[in-house]
């Protein structure tokens, strides 16, 4: 049986678009569609809606179902459209979370990378990642520190710290050494000039009910992000180093 992607390629290929050319066509940039199709990631809801619309196809048929109407421009019922498409993301959602949890409920690197990828940057689609990263407001000239802005509750830091809020977080960065703090602040003021920062860290640290330091190595990617009021953060993933 065909699944999601498959089934895209099929339509393509009948249709006057290349992967580029589609890509294009729903406002992305041009190697979307042969990423999406490489990687088998999930699109995003407007996406769905904008590859059919393109495609003169129904979100049913690109889901494999026995709706056959098509759709062709001003004709297009968007109540409909939304309601299919809303069944659609569902299911792709559904498998999504099946993926991640069979391989422990964390993400990949990759998985983000993808992510922020097909968004472009805008934290929307969003659900099955927010609680394993971290989101840190941009730095602006008057930043000493870094501020944190959200927590997700399964992130390194979360399971490292024993934190559950920015505030907790935010307060640590207080406590610690003084070179640790710039040299993140400094990170984050490079991610926002717009490309994910992909690195290898170790860090001693001082944590509350400790007298010695405590040494963590972890890969930490680092992205730009904005929300859907052009608000700026920089979201930070990270993966113990095993």
């Amino acid at each position: 049986m065909l699944d999601f992607h498959d089934r895209l390629k099929t339509y393509i290929k009948g249709s006057s678009y290349d992967y580029k050319g589609l890509s294009l066509e729903i406002g992305q940039g041009e190697r979307y569609i042969s990423n999406l199709l490489s990687s088998k990631s999930d699109p995003g809801y407007s996406s769905v809606v904008k590859i059919c619309s393109a495609l003169g196809i129904t979100p049913n048929q690109i889901a494999g179902l026995n709706d056959q109407i098509t759709l062709a421009g001003g004709e297009i019922d968007n109540r409909i459209v939304s309601a299919q498409a809303e069944r659609i993301l569902t299911s792709v959602t559904r498998e999504a979370h099946r993926k991640l949890s069979q391989r422990g409920a964390r993400p990949l690197l990759d998985d983000v990378l993808t992510w922020w990828h097909q968004q472009g940057g805008v934290l929307t689609n969003f659900d099955t990642l927010s609680e394993h990263v971290d989101l840190y407001l941009a730095p602006d000239e008057h930043s000493r520190l870094p501020e944190p802005y959200k927590i997700g509750h399964q992130s390194l830091a979360a399971e490292s710290f024993g934190i559950q809020t920015a505030e907790h977080l935010r307060y640590l960065f207080t406590t610690f050494d003084d070179k640790l703090c710039e040299s993140v602040r400094l990170a984050h003021v490079e991610t926002t000039k717009g490309d994910p920062k992909l690195t290898i860290e170790e860090i001693d640290v001082m944590l509350p009910g400790h007298s010695f330091p405590l040494r963590f190595t972890y890969k930490r990617l680092l992205l730009p992000v904005r929300d859907a009021y052009n608000n700026k953060y920089v979201l930070n993933y990270s993966q113990a180093l095993e």
